[in-house]
């Protein structure tokens, strides 16, 4: 594997985990394309793949440009640009959910007096919940739209797409495919904090088997619609009264550690399986003989400045528990829980059942004390 990616986040396992590795100052998606050209040139390889939303368009450029096999250019511009996701599945199979891409205000409005309340207005391209707001009522429209839409207005180039408010539990769904076949890996149940964050997953999901199936359905209706064939996907859903729905899709393996709760509750590693499809072995996923339960619960401490932090040697002991971290020390300033970077750590658990999994994973993030004081 040769490894390609920018000097200053160049990752802790280059030296064990690579056969070589190539590090730039410059990471802007052209800069890559073109390293990734010469490098071709000079020891050809068979596939550049990236499991970053930042990367997997220049990737698909790359594979495109060079003859290599995966999925075009066009699936990750679908499904990284929201808006162009809701156009594409409006024209397929999938389960309607009325959408409207805006940038400003006046767009906004239209579609809140033409759809009615709640809708949610996030970016098109945003991600770890940066910036998904509902907006309630009409009482609210005008704070709604200053802190979104009008915080923007001074680059045009930013847009936002307003769309219906999905109600219902929410899921998603790790699935990989090969030659246009999706294959279901996983139903993860997802825990939701204020602003949409998620602060919790659990695999496998704690869903009767049919509607594994409806699922499933809806996803596979949406990885045809974007052309997706080949991959890894994570398809975030919500059960709402009407079915299945989709709120986004990811043509790369899910993130938050769900890749570690699949290998960890079926047995399936989606990292191999990626490696296994790109040396061009037969796609194993025989699951594990005596599956079992996983979740992750992430640490949400109070806003403030960190005073101090104890318990990660307690969790770590704790019955069941695979991983615990803590991302903050002292001096670190935690900010109100508005998008995934706001977190502060997590801990993973296994359970014979997924009550037992989630629990344990609960406890031992509760053991994790971040203290934090007001930030002066």
């Amino acid at each position: 594997m040769h490894y390609l990616g920018a000097r200053d986040n160049a990752p802790t396992w280059l030296a064990v985990g690579a056969d070589e590795a190539t590090l730039i100052d410059d990471p802007a998606p052209g800069t890559v394309i073109s390293a990734a050209k010469a490098i071709h040139v000079e020891r050809a390889f068979g596939v550049a793949l990236s499991v970053s939303d930042a990367y997997v368009e220049a990737a698909a450029v790359i594979n495109e440009s060079l003859g290599l096999p995966g999925n075009g250019p066009g699936v990750p511009r679908a499904v990284n640009d929201k808006a162009r996701m809701r156009e594409i599945l409006r024209d397929s199979a999938a389960g309607a959910v009325v959408a409207a891409r805006v940038s400003t205000a006046d767009e906004v409005k239209k579609f809140a007096s033409e759809t009615g309340y709640p809708f949610i207005l996030k970016p098109v391209d945003g991600s770890g919940s940066f910036g998904v707001t509902l907006i309630s009522d009409a009482d609210g429209l005008g704070d709604a739209i200053a802190r979104t839409v009008g915080a923007t207005a001074v680059a045009p180039e930013n847009t936002w797409i307003a769309e219906e408010y999905l109600r219902g539990p929410e899921f998603s769904v790790e699935t990989f495919s090969a030659d246009g076949t999706h294959h279901l890996l996983a139903v993860t149940e997802k825990f939701k904090g204020p602003n949409f964050v998620e602060i919790g997953h659990l695999v496998p999901a704690r869903v009767s088997a049919d509607i594994v199936r409806s699922m499933t359905a809806e996803v596979n209706r949406c990885l045809d619609a974007v052309g997706l064939t080949e991959g890894p996907a994570h398809t975030e859903i919500v059960l709402t009264d009407k079915g299945p729905r989709i709120v986004e899709t990811h043509c790369r393996p899910g993130g938050d550690g769900i890749v570690e709760l699949v290998r960890l509750a079926v047995g399936l590693d989606v990292q191999r399986i990626t490696f296994d499809w790109l040396a061009g072995r037969p796609l194993n996923l025989d699951r594990a003989s005596e599956p079992q339960s996983a979740a992750t619960w992430f640490l949400t401490p109070r806003a403030g400045t960190v005073s101090s932090v104890s318990g990660l040697d307690e969790a770590l002991s704790a019955e069941g528990v695979t991983e615990a971290h803590v991302t903050v020390a002292p001096g670190a300033v935690i900010s109100e829980l508005r998008s995934s970077s706001d977190r502060a750590g997590a801990a993973i658990a296994t359970g014979k059942t997924p009550d037992e999994a989630l629990r344990r994973a609960r406890e031992a993030a509760g053991r994790i004390e971040v203290t934090t004081e007001p930030t002066s």
